[in-house]
């Protein structure tokens, strides 16, 4: 599994929404799931590392990080 295909997927979604293809709340159904597995993956890498882990948000797609 491709983390970064998964946050293109998850940020192309966010745009078509600021292009108005899409709901806002439809958006947040679409990308729900996404974000789960990469927040799954950042809390197991923040465990590792013994950091605490910085959990991606709906509202984070739009900015870069």
């Amino acid at each position: 599994m491709n983390y970064r295909e998964l946050l293109a997927e998850a940020r192309a979604i966010h745009f078509a929404m600021h292009h108005g293809s899409i709901s806002y709340e439809e958006a947040q159904v679409r990308v729900k799931p996404v974000l789960e597995i990469i927040n799954r993956k950042v809390i197991k890498l923040a465990k590792k590392y013994g950091v605490k882990p910085r959990l991606i948000k709906y509202q984070d797609l739009g900015k870069t990080f």
